[in-house]
């Protein structure tokens, strides 16, 4: 096989490719710190004004369901140029909204385009990279998937304190015009597209499934004894089950379930599932918690997470680096330690939590994800051969942005019920708070035991892991 050479044309594209991503994610959570402000100018509750970030997520995962086929199907100038022009014009729409409706549309229509952008970044360091590069390079476009969510609070909380929400959607509007005509210059094609049909049945009832179980777990704060809650998880199931079966007799292209044999693979499937929830989750309690238990303004709830947010954005290429040179081992413990740490740290100290714990504790809890996450993707992107490497790509960032709408949906259903009972509003916010963390320390556990179970596995392969 040829060795693939980096050019600067290349190294362009993928930072053409990553930016955009970057904007796409960044509305991910922006909006997060904006909630109490929405909640009172269009009339609604917690439990609905956060679809503005969890329909978001889920529409880029329905999307990403298909990003094998796309890649395959489409070139990469194409799929960057139609992901741009999507996320442009359903920015715009949002910034005009004059009710609920309009709003979450146009994030609906943002979505799509980030449902493009997103995989295909990651597929140009794959394509384009050589394998011995491909730590350093997953480091430096991880920094979008890391700083965007994270800074999201940030921005929008400073332009909703000095401005208002609307001018978050004009301003990554425009940044997203510049990217534009980066990637237009530099996004090529590079490999022969493949006409084959697509698997439309299939994606349909994928969709339906991840729905059904977003709106299922909605409801969770209503506690396990609602019979929806469990019929929910039936109807989701039997779909799961319609898709598995619809995609193993199907001709046309969807997505090569060959992924899932690998167990080694499913492990760290798994951990980075569960890291992205943790993320998200995070980024969607502090900045609301320090709002309504601290009383703090939106400006606050937005920086509370920059520190942790800048400090990991630095040390990330040197976390690529350590896999690079020492394995997955040191970097996937270490950081899922960290992760543990702060989820314990967080639930002891949650009826008391100040500001500077706040930023503390977030810190901690960064900078251990960040040590994990994007190595996890490189690791397991080793253990496909090269022709399911798109397929693993798609498993990996589907499962991402659904685990992002799943955090979201999970804390605030535990929250809003805790909200809902009598009593001081503050003291409740705290208290669903508590219990929200500690379903981070649950995750936590969940992911350090992949991880162990992984490694094992990889010995009994013979993969070394240093």
């Amino acid at each position: 096989m040829k060795e693939k050479v980096v050019t600067t044309k290349h190294v362009l594209a993928i930072i053409a490719c990553a930016l955009m991503a970057f904007v796409s994610i960044l509305t991910e959570t922006s909006l997060n710190v904006t909630f109490p402000t929405l909640m009172k100018q269009f009339h609604i509750g917690l439990g609905t004004v956060q679809w503005t970030t969890t329909g978001y997520l889920l529409m880029i995962a329905v999307i990403m369901v298909a990003s094998s086929y796309l890649n395959e199907r489409f070139s990469a100038r194409q799929l960057f140029l139609t992901a741009a022009v999507a996320f442009i014009c359903g920015s715009l729409l949002s910034a005009t909204a004059t009710n609920f409706g309009v709003l979450l549309a146009g994030r609906l229509i943002s979505a799509f385009g980030a449902g493009f952008s997103i995989p295909l970044m990651f597929n140009l360091v794959v394509e384009l990279m050589p394998q011995n590069k491909w730590g350093f390079y997953m480091g430096l476009t991880g920094l979008v998937v890391i700083l965007a969510p994270s800074l999201g609070p940030t921005f929008g909380g400073t332009i909703v304190y000095f401005w208002n929400w609307q001018l978050i959607f004009y301003l990554v509007s425009g940044l997203a015009v510049v990217i534009l005509l980066l990637g237009y210059f530099t996004v090529e094609k590079y490999h022969k597209e493949k006409r084959a049909g697509f698997d439309w049945r299939s994606h349909v009832l994928i969709a339906a499934a991840m729905v059904i179980f977003s709106l299922t777990f909605s409801e969770i704060g209503q506690g396990l004894t609602n019979i929806w809650f469990w019929l929910g998880l039936l109807v989701a199931a039997l779909l799961l089950f319609l898709f598995i079966k619809s995609v193993k007799n199907s001709d046309k292209k969807l997505l090569d379930l060959a992924v899932f044999k690998n167990k080694t693979f499913v492990c760290a499937l798994i951990s980075y599932l569960l890291l992205q929830f943790i993320n998200i989750g995070t980024s969607f309690v502090l900045p609301n918690f320090v709002q309504i238990v601290n009383h703090s303004s939106s400006l606050i709830g937005g920086l509370i997470l920059l520190p942790g947010c800048i400090l990991s954005g630095i040390l990330n290429p040197w976390f690529g680096h350590i896999y690079d040179k020492k394995g997955p081992q040191l970097p996937l413990l270490l950081g899922t330690i960290f992760c543990l740490i702060a989820s314990i740290l967080f639930t002891v100290f949650a009826r008391k939590l100040t500001i500077p714990l706040v930023v503390l504790f977030y810190g901690i809890m960064i900078i251990g994800r960040q040590l994990a996450f994007n190595n996890t993707m490189a690791e397991a992107s080793k253990l496909q051969p090269e022709s399911l490497h798109t397929d693993a790509t798609a498993v990996f960032q589907t499962g991402q942005q659904y685990a992002g709408s799943m955090g979201t949906t999970v804390m605030a259903a535990i929250i809003s019920a805790w909200q809902k009972r009598p009593g001081n509003y503050s003291v409740l916010t705290a208290q669903g708070s508590q219990i929200a963390f500690m379903v981070m320390i649950l995750s936590s556990v969940i992911i350090l035991l992949s991880y162990l179970k992984m490694f094992q596995l990889e010995k009994k392969s013979g993969i070394k892991l240093h």
